[in-house]
C-alpha cells in the first residue's frame, strides 16, 4: 500500500490550537478575548478557527530569554504587513 499524504488542516478548533500552543483552552480563549491572538469565523456564532501561521506568529513574537522578563506581556499576533502595533489612544 501506497503511502497516502497527510492531510495537515490550516484552520484549527480552540482545542486543536491549545494542543499546538501547549496551554490551556481557556487561557488560549483568553488570549483571543484579549486581541492577542486573531480567529477565523465563518458564520456569526460559529465556532473559533485559529490559522497555523498566526499560532505559529504568536510563538516567534513571544519567544524570549529568562533575563528579559521584568513586565513582560504577551506579543499580539500582527496583520501581515503591520510592523508595530498601534498605540491606544
Amino acid at each position: 500500500m501506497a503511502d497516502e499524504p497527510i492531510l495537515t488542516h490550516r484552520l484549527l478548533r480552540t482545542k486543536e490550537a491549545a494542543a499546538y500552543l501547549s496551554m490551556s483552552e481557556w487561557k488560549l480563549r483568553r488570549l483571543i478575548q484579549d486581541e492577542i491572538i486573531p480567529i477565523v469565523q465563518d458564520q456569526r456564532g460559529g465556532p473559533f478557527l485559529l490559522d497555523l501561521r498566526d499560532l505559529d506568529a504568536y510563538i516567534e513574537n513571544n519567544k524570549h530569554r529568562f533575563g528579559d522578563s521584568d513586565g513582560w506581556r504577551p506579543a499580539p499576533v500582527l496583520p501581515s504587513g503591520w510592523k508595530t502595533v498601534p498605540v491606544p489612544r
